[in-house]
C-alpha cells in the first residue's frame, strides 16, 4: 500500500478534430491514456502488474483487471452500486489518479464556435445541472447553431423522484422528463412546436423514442431526445446509443460539424471516448467534451462527492470505452 500518494500530471484525453488524421491520433491518445503514470500506479496499488505490449492486448487486460477490482455496479445502475471504503493512503491515491486521468477537473471548451451542443442525460441532478451549465457556456464565450439534450426512457429511481419533488419538478417519470425540465429552466423554453414519437415507454421503454423541439427566445432550436436501445431485449439505451440516434435521426451529422458534448466531470473520459467512437470518427466531425464539477456546486442538493469507489467505477467505464474507441480507430 502506498505510504503517500504522488501528485500526477494531467493526462490528455484523445483528440478528434474532424481531420483525416483523427483515427491515428485517437488511437495514440488511447495508448497514452492507458499507459500513463496514474493508471500504472492504480494497477500496482491493487496488486497488479501493468500489461505491457500492444495497446489492444493491454486494453483487454485492463478491462479484465478493472472488472475484478473496480466494478461495484455488478450490472446494476450507478445509483445501486455497492459502496466500498479504502484506507486513507489508497483513497488519496485513487482520487489523485482520477483527477489526472480527467475525471474530476473541469476544463474549458477548446473552441468558441460549435455547430452542435449535445447535452448528455443522466440522473435527475445531472439533467438539471448539465443543461444549466450548457446555458451558462452559451451565455458567455460559446456559440452554436443547435442545442440537443439526449437521454432515454429510463425509469427514475425512488430517490430521484424524491429529489425531483424537493427541487420543484413536475413529477417526472423518466430520465427524458427530467431533461425536458432542465431545458425549460435553463434556456427559457416555454412551448414546443413539434413532437415526434414511437413505441410505448410504459411497456417497452427500451424500444420507445421521442424527439421534442422547443422554441427558445433567441430562435436557436433546442431538442430533447429519448433514444431507443440498440439492444432492446437486454438493456436500456446507453451513451453510444443516444449519440448515434441523435446523429442519424435528429441532426443528420456531417463532416463539417463541430460538436460540444456536455456532461459531468466524473463521467467525462468515458463519455468523451464514446462520443469520438460513435460520432466523431464515423461521421468525420470534430468532438470536444466538457464537464461540470459537482463537488463545489453552490446548491448542496446538487453536490456530488468524489468518493474513491465511484472514481474507480468510472475509471473502469473509461477503460471499457477507450477499448471500444481504439477498436473503432484501428478498424
Amino acid at each position: 500500500m502506498s505510504a503517500e500518494p504522488p501528485t500526477f500530471a494531467p493526462v490528455p484525453l484523445p483528440v478528434c478534430d474532424g481531420v483525416p488524421e483523427d483515427r491515428e491520433s485517437a488511437a495514440a491518445g488511447v495508448a497514452a491514456w492507458i499507459g500513463s503514470a496514474p493508471m500504472r500506479a492504480l494497477v500496482a496499488e491493487f496488486g497488479g502488474r501493468f500489461p505491457e505490449g500492444p495497446t489492444a492486448e493491454a486494453l483487454a487486460a485492463l478491462d479484465a483487471f478493472s472488472a475484478e477490482h473496480w466494478d461495484f455496479r455488478d450490472g446494476r445502475e450507478r445509483a445501486e452500486a455497492r459502496r466500498h471504503a479504502f484506507e486513507p493512503a489508497t483513497a488519496a491515491l485513487i482520487v489523485d489518479a482520477a483527477r489526472a486521468l480527467g475525471l474530476l477537473s473541469a476544463r474549458p471548451p477548446r473552441h468558441r464556435d460549435y455547430t452542435q451542443v449535445l447535452i448528455l442525460g443522466g440522473m435527475v441532478r445531472a439533467c438539471l445541472v448539465r443543461t444549466r451549465f450548457a446555458a451558462d457556456l452559451l451565455a458567455g464565450a460559446v456559440t452554436t447553431g443547435r442545442i440537443t439534450a439526449v437521454g432515454g426512457f429510463r425509469v427514475l429511481t425512488p430517490g430521484e423522484r424524491e429529489l425531483a419533488a424537493e427541487l420543484g419538478m413536475p413529477q417526472p417519470r423518466f430520465e427524458v422528463d427530467a431533461l425536458a425540465e432542465g431545458v425549460r429552466r435553463a434556456f427559457g423554453a416555454t412551448a414546443h412546436y413539434e413532437v415526434e414519437e414511437g413505441g410505448d415507454p410504459g411497456t417497452e421503454p427500451n424500444r420507445a423514442w421521442r424527439v421534442t423541439t422547443y422554441h427558445l427566445p433567441d430562435t436557436t432550436p433546442a431538442h430533447v431526445v429519448a433514444a431507443p436501445s440498440s439492444e432492446p431485449d437486454s438493456r436500456r439505451a446507453n451513451t453510444a446509443d443516444t449519440c448515434r440516434y441523435w446523429a442519424d435521426e435528429v441532426v443528420k451529422l456531417g463532416p463539417r460539424d463541430r460538436v460540444l458534448v456536455v456532461t459531468s466531470t466524473t463521467y467525462l473520459p468515458f463519455q468523451h471516448a464514446d462520443a469520438i467512437a460513435t460520432i466523431g470518427l464515423p461521421y468525420g466531425c470534430a468532438v470536444d467534451t466538457v464537464g461540470i464539477d459537482l463537488a463545489a456546486h453552490p446548491d448542496e442538493r446538487h453536490r456530488q462527492r468524489h468518493d474513491p469507489d465511484r472514481c474507480l467505477q468510472e475509471i473502469r467505464s473509461a477503460i471499457w470505452s477507450m477499448r471500444r474507441l481504439y477498436e473503432t480507430a484501428s478498424a
